[in-house]
């Protein structure tokens, strides 16, 4: 069982009340989840780890030769547990490989026509942003604001309900899957956090309304979604691990709506929820095939195999 990231993860998501103004939500639910995801695989392994208790300690034989035998070698440590320390650095040199791999894959040769594609599309969302914000009914706000955090919420209890019952089960798939979740999550944590701070764009119900970048919104921008790039992370992530129409269905749709429902709940523009689903269900595709072998189906395959492989071939950068 993969013994890294033992770093917790305090997700706190925004939403915003009817005067337009942020309001901090209690710590969420996917929160402690993940908190419990990022933890656990360290205490197991320290517990798999632990020598057998003196009462269970094997007899040793007795020699019958004679004459002892010379230069006896020495019999190994055991094994010792990991130290919190050690399995957080661990947990750390991960994330970053993860990040380094993420930013580098956009420049990839293999990558260009994914590339014009993906920003061809968003330069036409952000072309017409302003026109659909203002076509959102203000009576819309509060019903999606809710629907979109309970999907977050859902998805996060999801993965961490997997992660539980995978380890009360001794379930190893199951487990892998809780901790490529957390290890997703904190990957687009990290970098949709990066890019709000960086392109600081303006919300749909600040000012006029036009989302102009690079505005000094930096500590709450609306480009990318947080919302959309996290459902769309543990949804690609399930989606990948249990590979069944239901679930893709099931996972999928969700993400979906949270996405849809921050652009309702006039607090995003299409655009940003674009972009955060984009960037979710790419860093929840990379997680999930990033260290397996045989990557790559035929191409007479099915053509969502084919999509899914051509995402992961532009993320998968060695």
């Amino acid at each position: 069982m993969p013994q890294y990231l033992t770093s917790a993860l305090h997700l706190n998501l925004q939403s915003t009340s009817r005067d337009g103004r942020y309001k901090a939500d209690t710590p969420s639910l996917c929160a402690i989840a993940f908190f419990f995801i990022l933890l656990a695989p360290s205490w197991a392994s320290a517990r798999a780890l632990e020598g057998p208790a003196d009462g269970n300690a094997a007899t040793p034989v007795a020699v019958t030769t004679d004459a002892a035998l010379p230069d006896t070698p020495p019999a190994p440590a055991e094994a010792q547990p990991k130290s919190f320390a050690s399995s957080l650095g661990t947990a750390i040199k991960t994330i970053g490989e993860d990040e380094l791999h993420i930013i580098k894959s956009p420049f990839s040769v293999n990558a260009l026509k994914w590339d014009a594609l993906v920003i061809g599309s968003t330069a036409i969302l952000i072309a017409n942003d302003e026109s659909v914000a203002h076509q959102v009914s203000p009576g819309w706000h509060d019903t999606s604001i809710n629907i979109s955090n309970a999907g977050v919420y859902g998805l996060g209890a999801a993965a961490g309900g997997i992660f539980v019952t995978g380890l009360i089960t001794h379930d190893d798939h199951a487990i892998d899957t809780g901790i490529r979740s957390a290890e997703a999550s904190v990957d687009s944590v990290i970098l949709y956090a990066a890019m709000k701070a960086i392109l600081a764009r303006q919300r749909p119900y600040y000012g006029t309304g036009e989302g102009k970048f690079f505005s000094g919104n930096w500590t709450a921008g609306s480009f990318p979604s947080g919302h959309a790039t996290l459902a769309w992370t543990l949804a690609s992530v399930m989606a990948h691990e249990y590979p069944n129409w239901p679930v893709r269905l099931l996972a999928y749709g969700v993400a979906t709506a949270v996405s849809t429902t921050r652009v309702t709940g006039g607090v995003h523009f299409p655009s940003d929820v674009f972009a955060g689903s984009v960037i979710g269900f790419g860093v929840g595709t990379y997680v999930s095939h990033k260290d397996r072998q045989q990557l790559m189906v035929p191409r007479a395959q099915n053509r969502m195999k084919r999509v899914e492989n051509a995402v992961l071939a532009h993320v998968a950068i060695q």
